[in-house]
């Protein structure tokens, strides 16, 4: 059902009502009426104001972040967020948690939840529970409860419980500054910019001084002249170019701002209010609107609160309100987009998941200038609990690659700042925050140049994300993720924010990840990466392997699933192809969404489903020791064509490694063998060698026999003509020249020169497979559900799937 006009079935707020009905509150059942009693009771419900909705609840499609607790779940935080389908007219919600499933125990209860999600202010005992909600009208009716769902509490799930919002209000500051810091923390960084961190704060005031003799442009950035074609170059530059604009200006505002609390120097607050000032006559409905450009408007969210709290003691109450006036219209403009969504149900939009913390600054900001930043805050932290991070899991896994996950994540530290100053929370407590470095590590160990999977990686290199691992160090106190920006001489960053997290910050001891396994599976999030040295990019040998079991490929995640790459010395040798020159243009969608542009197997010349999270993959077997590493993927339901691929790769480490693909497809197809290098490859019968910088690989495509192979080093289409890019990036196919329903690959990929190769004549191909390696012989037996291989000299071990 969905949330309709209809007679209410439930609780009633009067005898007349639940005589009526005939319910109670134990049960619920509808009433056989006839036409004419069907008649009068509309006329008297209508009369006693009951309510008029029903619950949806149906099942969460894609793209919807589900009931939470799912049924049977056991959440690594305690409390749990919950989250249930909004009802379209409900005006609050109501919801219990109990330890008995007939709810005679109760355990917790909350009527007048504003939003679809909520997050209890309380732990519970370890345990199971059961939990339910209903929907409540305007008149504070409520609906029929929803269908009962059990998780269970464990004795080791992290205590996080969110303050109500009252209790939140309470603990921040009454006057400001707000964000960041505190009045009575001045005294102290006072001190600290004549001491320990003067250098950092000379640079401040060095910047502050730059903005003294050359203010930022005050102008209102322009609109898009008529007959812009979005997407177009001349697009972009407007679309970019005003968020620049945004960004100098209110951001300059802000710095002086900072300086001027810190210095007590009225020059530069009197700066800071000018700019304010400035900002405040732009219109909020114009060039830099949520809707029109949300580039634009994102910083003229954050940048304008922070010189607003920090300047505050200079403004007139005529200041005051201009500047709130202004920023109310921002504000809810960014809420209603969010709600439009609704973001708490549906919340992979990627530039809503940096929006909601923006807003959260102006509700801290203007607390007590406007009612709205009440609910925006609350909304604000029931995100924060509840639906935030999307793309993760609590390993530390991320789904959309490393430079989403250091901008995003960066961004959303500065948010983790003011949680910190303004309530006294430490995000870094949460489970994935405690493990959020792990990611940039094992990707990217200290001299590798490609990022791996996802958008805008391919130009990134270790030191890209040196910066937010020393940021992610000092949080969460990781001695790992400190020695990692230690070998990078990386910092907390510059500016107001650097100044303070160096305030802030203990001093951390570092420590190299030499008692870790080199190799780590993200499996929530659907990726493995296999390295022979963690310490040293510069002498690696790492394979990635995705195989995505609940985002797929939706957003910037979107590479295949069972797609690998190859780096050899922290340089790219098998590649995802292409590069973005404007996220959605045709090679963007055509090629790089394509999975034709990765290095997987497409069915008929078909990709999987495309920029989809219903293309779905998962892991079904991970291993890792410093002689071998195995894992293994399954990702038919990324196609609409194929009913079984399974990809396993066995890593001898460093010679080389072995893949074993076994496809079925509902009838006689051709599959194609994908492999992408950068530069072109030598070509021989069912051999392929490609050298370059990095070293040098030799891959045998040891079954089926006779595949027709090719080449090309052309996209369809490529990027745009005015990138001028010239990418070198070759791309093979390899091919078995009948078609088949049943279909088996076996691949060996000989790294650095390595004397492996498969031994053709001790194997009995596709399924049993021996090697040679340059300390003895190792087999691998392919099962249905298995894999066991033995290395020289060493017992066998059987790899079991999951699937």
């Amino acid at each position: 059902m969905t949330c309709r006009t209809g007679i209410w079935y439930g609780e009633t707020a009067c005898q007349a009502q639940r005589n009526l009905l005939n319910l109670a509150e134990t049960g619920m059942r509808r009433i056989v009426m006839s036409r004419f009693n069907i008649v009068v009771s509309w006329f008297l419900l209508a009369a006693i104001g009951a309510a008029a909705i029903e619950l949806d609840q149906s099942p969460a499609a894609t793209g919807e972040w589900g009931y939470r607790p799912a049924p049977d779940a056991t959440p690594a935080v305690n409390p749990p967020g919950f989250s249930w389908r909004p009802c379209k007219d409900a005006a609050a919600y109501h919801l219990q948690v109990a330890a008995d499933d007939v709810f005679e125990t109760i355990a917790y209860e909350m009527r007048d939840i504003r939003w679809s999600a909520h997050c209890p202010s309380a732990t519970f005992a370890p345990g199971t529970y059961h939990w339910r909600y209903a929907a409540l009208d305007a008149e504070g009716q409520r609906t029929e409860w929803s269908t009962v769902r059990t998780f269970t509490v464990s004795a080791e799930a992290m205590a996080f419980p969110l303050p109500p919002t009252a209790e939140l209000i309470e603990r921040m500051p009454a006057d400001h500054p707000r964000l960041f810091f505190r009045s009575e923390d001045l005294p102290r960084l006072r001190e600290l910019a004549r001491g320990p961190l003067k250098a950092p704060y000379d640079a401040l005031v060095k910047s502050a001084d730059a903005l003294l003799a050359n203010p930022p442009d005050t102008s209102e950035p322009p609109l898009y002249p008529e007959g812009t074609v979005r997407l177009s170059n001349e697009w972009k530059k407007i679309w970019w170019g005003n968020r620049v604009r945004t960004q100098k200006l209110t951001d300059g505002a802000a710095t002086l701002a900072f300086v001027y609390r810190l210095t007590g120097d009225e020059r530069y607050g009197e700066a800071a209010r000018e700019l304010l000032l400035a900002f405040a006559q732009w219109d909020p409905k114009g060039s830099t609107n949520y809707r029109y450009n949300d580039e634009a408007a994102m910083p003229a969210l954050y940048y304008p609160a922070r010189a607003y709290s920090w300047v505050y003691p200079l403004l007139s109450e005529a200041d005051r309100a201009a500047i709130a006036g202004v920023m109310k219209v921002r504000g809810q403009d960014c809420f209603d987009s969010l709600q439009r969504s609704p973001h708490l149900w549906r919340p992979y939009n990627s530039h809503h998941n940096r929006a909601w913390h923006w807003l959260g600054e102006v509700a801290i900001a203007f607390h007590g200038e406007f009612a709205e930043a009440e609910p925006w805050l609350e909304y604000a932290m029931t995100i924060l609990c509840t639906t935030y991070p999307v793309w993760n899991d609590a390993d530390g896994g991320w789904h959309e690659g490393l430079a989403y996950w250091s901008s995003y994540l960066g961004r959303f530290a500065y948010w983790a700042d003011v949680v910190q100053a303004a309530f006294g929370i430490d995000v870094y407590d949460l489970p994935f925050f405690s493990n959020v470095g792990n990611y940039g590590m094992y990707l990217m160990p200290p001299g590798t140049a490609h990022g791996g999977f996802g958008d805008q990686t391919t130009t990134m290199k270790s030191s890209n994300i040196a910066d937010v691992m020393a940021i992610f160090a000092a949080g969460a106190n990781n001695p790992y993720w400190q020695w990692y920006a230690d070998v990078h001489q990386a910092d907390v960053g510059g500016g107001y924010a650097g100044f303070l997290r160096r305030a802030r910050a203990a001093k951390l001891e570092a420590k190299p990840p030499a008692d870790l396994p080199a190799s780590i599976q993200f499996r929530k999030t659907g990726l493995a990466v296999l390295n022979t040295n963690l310490l040293d990019g510069t002498d690696n040998v790492q394979i990635h392997f995705k195989s995505s079991p609940f985002f797929g490929r939706q957003s910037h995640g979107y590479n295949a699933n069972n797609a690998f790459l190859l780096n050899l010395g922290g340089q790219p040798v098998f590649l995802r192809s292409g590069r973005r020159d404007v996220y959605g243009s045709p090679h963007h969608k055509d090629w790089m969404w394509h999975s034709r542009s990765d290095n997987a197997i497409l069915v008929n010349g078909e990709s999987q489903i495309k920029h989809s999270a219903d293309a779905r993959g998962e892991l079904i077997a991970f291993h890792t020791s410093p002689a071998l590493d195995v894992v293994a993927g399954e990702a038919a339901a990324s196609y609409e064509n194929l009913e079984l691929w399974k990809r396993r790769i066995v890593f001898f480490k460093p010679h080389g490694f072995l893949i074993h693909d076994v496809l079925n497809a509902p009838e006689p197809s051709r599959f194609q063998w994908m492999l992408h290098t950068k530069g072109a490859m030598t070509i021989e019968g069912n051999r392929v060698s490609w050298e370059g910088p990095p070293g040098r690989v030799d891959v045998n495509f040891a079954y089926p026999a006779n595949l027709a192979i090719t080449q090309t080093d052309q996209y369809e289409p490529p990027p745009a003509e005015w990138t001028g890019w010239n990418l070198g990036e070759w791309h093979l196919t390899a091919e078995p020249r009948d078609t088949a329903a049943q279909q088996e690959f076996v691949t060996f990929v000989a790294v650095q020169g390595a004397h492996a190769a498969i031994d053709a004549a001790q194997s009995a191909l596709p399924r049993n497979v021996a090697v040679t390696l340059p300390d003895g012989a190792a087999t691998v037996t392919f099962e249905d559900a298995a894999f066991t291989v033995a290395l020289p000299g060493a017992p066998p071990q059987t790899f079991t799937e999951t699937r």
